[in-house]
């Protein structure tokens, strides 16, 4: 019960935020792997959606995990910015413009990303486990339909994860404050990594529908 109260503080809920932001961020490092299987052919990346496949409900609890914190992340970060947004209207004297401009931005590239998820689960995500039809995986990312043969859909994607990126710069700087890491010995190692994954771990997305999306069109 105590523990329920203290998550519904301004406190827990950032403390929620860092936990489940870098959970899903950890997530990326993952789902980038198995992406990746694209670039070695149809073979190796059908091959390596069957291996997950064959977990079978072990799969639907880690997606129902990853489910609920996208949601809890969402939720707190929403709480969070009406609280500040009340805070400010109520002290005239503070000003907006005075805030961080990552922090003001970072509920729009959110809510952003959250559209992206979205869209990614009811095509990709769908299409893998509901409609299939003769189609391998391999043809299906990378189909004209919801896949990268559709330019629409690349640029979308490419779009989306680089303001990924850019939510994750912010949300690593918030977390670190939030778990109390800033002015410590492990800050610089903190920081160091977690360019790994708002910038190295994006590129590595982006990779990939600039190599089948547009660098192969190009090519013909």
């Amino acid at each position: 019960m105590k523990i329920f109260k203290a998550l519904n503080t301004s406190v827990g809920k950032k403390i929620a935020m860092a936990i489940t932001g870098l959970s899903l961020a950890l997530f990326m490092v993952f789902h980038l792997i198995g992406n990746l299987n694209l670039f070695l052919g149809p073979e190796a990346f059908n091959g390596y959606v069957l291996k997950l496949k064959k977990l079978g409900f072990l799969i639907r609890i880690a997606e129902a995990g990853l489910l609920s914190f996208v949601l809890i992340h969402v939720y707190s970060g929403i709480v969070l910015w009406l609280k500040n947004k009340r805070a400010i209207s109520k002290t005239p004297s503070y000003s907006i413009t005075s805030t961080p401009r990552a922090s003001r931005y970072t509920l729009l590239t959110g809510s952003f990303v959250f559209i992206f998820l979205v869209m990614h689960w009811s095509t990709f995500w769908y299409k893998f486990n509901f409609s299939k039809g003769n189609k391998t995986y391999y043809e299906i990312v990378l189909g004209p339909e919801v896949g990268f043969g559709n330019i629409y859909y690349t640029l979308f994607y490419i779009i989306a994860i680089g303001l990924l990126g850019y939510h994750l710069k912010h949300g690593f700087d918030s977390a670190g404050q939030t778990l109390a890491i800033k002015g410590t010995k492990y800050e610089k190692t903190y920081y160091s990594l977690a360019a790994v994954f708002w910038f190295w771990i994006p590129f590595g997305f982006i990779s990939i529908p600039v190599y089948f999306g547009i660098i192969l069109r190009l090519l013909g």
